[in-house]
């Protein structure tokens, strides 16, 4: 598509409202900015707090947010993370690379690649000709890895810590002042800053010099306010909108001495209310359809939450039985390792310790079940609940063996002993973007304890392989059916769907009329290590595919395909279809760690056909 096409498909996907809002925003930026925008971080922080920068840190209430930091054994990995950063060392996205002191802010840390240093404004986040694209760039400058110094330097004493994480939110904030550079180039971006600066600042406590962190203090409070004054409203409001009223939120709760404080406190926590209750479907799933954002989208409500807390307001009932729902649809999702079925985009994304040493479901989710009072998601990994509650949660408890039934979000979910199975028959995504969704409509995923036997194909790239992106969204790559190759809905960008398919429910069977007309109806059953999938069709050129687990061994005589990996062995066996036949695909355990891959294709005979999947160990 055509850069003029894709901003025409965009348009048609906003209300005339929503366009009318942006136009005025864009008027209003032009012609009247607010007066913060054209300041320098150094010149922000005397304008936007009453005394100052250095009154605002003394009067703030971060001294309250770190509740407990012990036992010391919970916070080690973050020491050594910490060590691992002074050293040079960071992972991103799972990937060991090496940062300079300070890192090199807007370089690619993989690819070395710069984005140019230039008015935000004349930077198009979404090409992915430069540097490799902007995703590997705003990892780095969401600056994550501050709160881990800072938390390193409080739990061990060391200096060296405490004067690394000052001298790169120095850096950071010299090189990027707001409107500068690829970092001010989205509002989750800048969200994100406000609350990994303001917990560094927490932690760092009376190690943090006022001189040297007030204009980042200047900075902080720009970002919260450019985030309220551009707001991810309409058909952009995901989990970009939470982050920024997370931003809002916690930026009033910490510094009362901030002239919008109060301002940004009420309608940050009111906008959080209702995107709760809006992106969490009652039964607990996650609306964008997107199981690997749900961590992070409960991060951004804790964060300020506890912010909102130590400054004396509770939240709302409604907020936090919806949670408590989330929790539970995570524990029927969640694998015996802490991970789950990659289903949807997943980037991962996080906020604090955000070190690689544990699953964010456990981590984040221990912290939310602390925060309820609720049952624990594993044992252990505690040390975010402390942080943020002062308080563990209740002892681990697993979900049930049956059959779990999620109607709003769509999803059914089997625990047989040691088996897990998913059946999507959910929406493409949230509102008319479903930017994180994928075209998955009836697949299904296989798991025997933690090994994987027929797997969603995960999140292989963003803006910086459209190609590779539209595979790992097609239907294709996924276990259902297709019609001659083809998706379900229609894609018209990286983050953008034009007609969809639609998924209605008749009794145990769940039907799928795709956006081109054809239809599939897929029932499930599981009992006993035994899958059996019954699938009906009306269309030409159907197939079945499974996408099975990478390192997959396939064995295929006609309609009988075995496979092994691991310690578990699978068979599938398939009648009215023409006969098993393996395809090359791709998957990424986690975001762009692409990995060979194949599936499990045959050609459907007449209108119907029926695969037993029997698992059991190797």
């Amino acid at each position: 598509m055509t850069p003029l096409g894709w901003k025409l498909a965009r348009l048609s996907a906003m209300s005339p409202a929503e366009v009318a809002h942006r136009a005025r925003i864009v008027l209003r930026d032009r012609f009247a900015p607010p007066a913060y925008a054209s300041w320098s971080p150094a010149q922000a922080g005397p304008r936007l707090y009453d005394g100052g920068a250095a009154r605002a840190l003394a009067s703030s209430l971060l001294p309250r947010w770190p509740r407990a930091l012990e036992p010391a054994e919970d916070f080690a990995p973050a020491v050594a993370a910490g060590r691992g950063l002074l050293d040079g060392r960071w992972s991103l996205f799972g990937c060991q690379v090496r940062l300079d002191d300070p890192p090199v802010w807007n370089r690619n840390p993989v690819s070395g690649a710069a984005w140019p240093e230039a008015a935000s404004g004349a930077l198009d986040y979404r090409r992915s000709d430069i540097a490799g694209g902007a995703k590997p760039v705003w990892e780095l400058g969401r600056l994550t890895l501050l709160p881990t110094l800072a938390l390193a330097a409080r739990l061990t004493g060391e200096r060296a810590f405490a004067e690394r994480a000052i001298a790169w939110l120095e850096d950071f904030t010299g090189r990027n002042p707001l409107g500068r550079g690829i970092h001010h180039t989205s509002g989750i971006e800048m969200a994100l800053r406000v609350l990994t600066t303001s917990w560094t600042l927490a932690l760092l406590g009376e190690r943090a010099d006022p001189a040297r962190v007030a204009p980042a203090l200047g900075l902080v409070a720009q970002q919260a306010l450019c985030c309220r004054d551009h707001l991810s409203l309409g058909s952009s409001a995901n989990n970009h909108l939470i982050a920024e009223y997370a931003a809002m939120a916690t930026f009033g709760a910490a510094f009362p001495a901030a002239r919008d404080a109060a301002q940004l406190l009420a309608r940050g926590l009111a906008g959080l209310e209702r995107e709760c209750l809006r992106q969490i479907h009652p039964d607990g799933v996650p609306a964008e359809q997107a199981f690997g954002y749900l961590p992070f989208v409960w991060e951004l409500f804790l964060i300020p939450f506890a912010a909102a807390e130590a400054a004396g307001r509770d939240m709302p009932r409604a907020v936090k039985d919806r949670l408590r729902t989330s929790l539970e649809f995570a524990r029927a999702i969640r694998l015996p390792d802490g991970r789950w079925p990659a289903i949807g985009d997943e980037d991962d994304a996080r906020v604090l310790l955000a070190h690689d040493d544990a699953s964010r479901l456990d981590r984040v989710g221990n912290a939310l079940a602390a925060w309820l009072g609720a049952d624990a998601l594993c044992a252990g990994e505690v040390a975010l609940a402390r942080m943020l509650f002062g308080r563990a949660p209740a002892p681990r408890r697993a979900a049930a063996d049956r059959r779990h039934e999620f109607p709003h979000g769509g999803y059914t979910v089997w625990r047989d002993r040691d088996l897990l199975v998913t059946l999507d028959h959910g929406p493409l995504g949230l509102g008319s973007l479903a930017a994180h969704g994928h075209a998955d409509a009836l697949a299904i995923t296989v798991f025997r304890g933690t090994c994987a036997i027929v797997a969603d194909p995960g999140t292989l790239a963003y803006q910086d392989d459209a190609a590779a992106r539209d595979r790992c969204r097609g239907t294709p790559a996924h276990s259902t059916v297709t019609f001659g190759g083809r998706s379900q809905s229609e894609m018209l960008g990286p983050f953008l769907w034009g007609r969809r398919a639609r998924v209605v429910t008749r009794g145990d069977e769940h039907e799928c009329t795709w956006a081109s007309g054809e239809l599939h109806a897929r029932r499930v059953e599981v009992m006993d290590g035994r899958i059996v999938v019954h699938d009906r069709v009306r269309g030409a050129g159907a197939e079945l595919s499974f996408a099975l687990a990478p390192a997959a061994k396939t064995e295929i005589a006609g309609a009988r395909a075995t496979l092994s990996i691991g310690g578990s062995r699978a068979i599938f066996v398939a009648e009215g279809v023409d006969g098993w036949r393996l395809e090359p695909s791709e998957h990424a355990a986690r975001f762009a760690r692409r990995e060979p891959a194949t599936r499990l294709v045959a050609s459907i005979a007449g209108a119907q056909c029926s695969t037993e999947i029997r698992v059991e160990a190797s």
